[in-house]
């Protein structure tokens, strides 16, 4: 039986001969929405929210695509999603990982690591077209920009808040401040080595 010392001493030779195993880690935060329901009706909407929601965060988070087939994000648009569940909308993220080489990397070899992100969002029709209307200076309707902002907020791994006046708190109704939320979605997108 050898002595307990030897073990420790042959892996930090090994470690030092060989050198060390590197697993290089990337993310892809690409998000294309398409609606999942075979209507149409709601695309030109659902593309001005996602115009909307780009400009108010200062770059393009979200694409829209007029095919299922090229996107990687549905919105499902649901009668009676209010009956069903009492709520107007949800969201939820979803993630990844995609890995190249060895398991478990062995010193002086080199492994890949890809996370992909993606998200699905689901909203009461009713609730759509109860809101689908401009505000007077042609803006989009605030009540559809809450709702789309926080279960957008959700993909973007956003959780609920306890603040009431915050876009992320779990009911959407009232006055709600966006000033934190925009914020918290650039940091969602700033690479690992810049935070």
């Amino acid at each position: 039986m050898w002595p307990s010392f030897i073990l420790p001493i042959l892996i930090a030779l090994v470690f030092s001969s060989c050198g060390t195993a590197r697993i290089e880690r990337s993310e892809v935060k690409s998000y294309v929405l398409a609606l999942k329901n075979s209507d149409q009706t709601f695309a030109p909407l659902v593309k001005r929210l996602i115009q909307d929601y780009n400009n108010n965060v200062g770059f393009t988070a979200l694409e829209f695509s007029d095919s299922p087939d090229t996107a990687n994000c549905p919105v499902i648009i649901t009668k009676g999603l209010e009956k069903r569940d009492g709520k107007v909308g949800w969201g939820q993220w979803f993630s990844s990982t995609e890995r190249e080489g060895l398991m478990v990397p062995v010193p002086g070899t080199k492994s890949t690591e890809t996370v992909t992100y993606s998200l699905q969002v689901e909203f009461d029709q009713d609730f759509l077209e109860s809101n689908n209307k401009d505000e007077k200076n042609g803006a989009i309707n605030t009540e559809l920009k809450k709702l789309f902002a926080h279960e957008i907020g959700h993909g973007f791994q956003l959780q609920h808040v306890p603040e009431e006046n915050d876009v992320m708190y779990y009911d959407i109704s009232g006055e709600k401040d966006f000033s934190s939320y925009w914020p918290r979605i650039k940091q969602f997108f700033t690479p690992e080595d810049e935070k």
